[in-house]
């Protein structure tokens, strides 16, 4: 009885080593990021788009691209408190500009900004001048009206954010965009996986008009206090932007 005790103890030991060989040798693959979704990653769409405009009918014109701002966003998240659930929002005033070559990505360009003073969590008691929320981008209230309106360009370097790519290739299902982010008078190079829905045709069942539309999406991470000198308590380190792209083109 001993020995058959000592044997099936040799078993199962040998048997532990050997699966967590096993597991720890598949747990040693190199880690990578990939797109969330699938991505129109081949094909010959060229799309030359922009925010329609001040006023917006500017960029109406049948054939032309624009971006459809009513249904796009620049959004962020970050940790409430470097530890708590996440605090998430957008900004109401910004500008985008996409050349995207879907069959030459490297001819693909996205240049961005934001107004920071338009920090919006749609909480009253956060957002707005003098409120704690907009703070939490290091924005300078003093050097900011009360009353802002709808500017054609930046504002001053306290109250606006930059994206300017440098560089777009082919990544996995979709697409890497490199680029410049400029906040607070630093500049940071960051990289976009990029995803591409491809081209819809949609035709209105009253009228029969056609639209044509497309979109592109994706995010990435800033280190808003040891990165860009964001003085807040309020919020992590890590704040991950996030920009949604809806573009539509009347055609016909």
């Amino acid at each position: 009885m001993k020995t058959k005790t000592v044997k099936r103890l040799v078993t199962t030991i040998l048997g532990i080593v050997v699966t967590t060989i096993v597991f720890v040798t598949s747990c040693k693959k190199d880690n990578k990021v990939e797109l969330l979704t699938a991505s129109a990653a081949t094909g010959s769409d060229v799309i030359d788009a922009r925010i329609g405009g001040y006023p917006p009918t500017s960029y109406t014109v049948a054939g032309k691209w624009k971006v459809d701002k009513a249904h796009s966003n620049v959004m962020w998240e970050t940790k409430y408190y470097a530890n708590g659930a996440p605090l998430t929002g957008r900004f109401n005033m910004f500008e985008l500009k996409v050349n995207f070559d879907q069959a030459n990505p490297a001819n693909t360009t996205v240049n961005s900004w934001v107004q920071l003073s338009t920090f919006n969590t749609g909480e009253p008691g956060r957002d707005g001048y003098g409120k704690c929320g907009p703070g939490y981008m290091g924005i300078k209230f003093d050097t900011l009206s009360k009353t802002p309106t709808v500017v054609l360009q930046p504002r001053a370097t306290t109250d606006t954010a930059w994206f300017k790519s440098t560089s777009c290739e082919r990544y996995g299902n979709g697409f890497l965009l490199k680029g410049n982010f400029i906040f607070r008078g630093v500049t940071k190079a960051v990289e976009v996986p990029l995803t591409y829905t491809g081209i819809s045709t949609i035709t209105n069942a009253t009228t029969g008009k056609k639209t044509d539309r497309a979109g592109l999406f994706g995010q990435f991470g800033i280190n808003a206090n040891s990165i860009f000198g964001v003085n807040s308590t309020s919020i992590d380190d890590l704040v991950t932007i996030r920009i949604d792209c809806n573009m539509v083109n009347n055609t016909y």
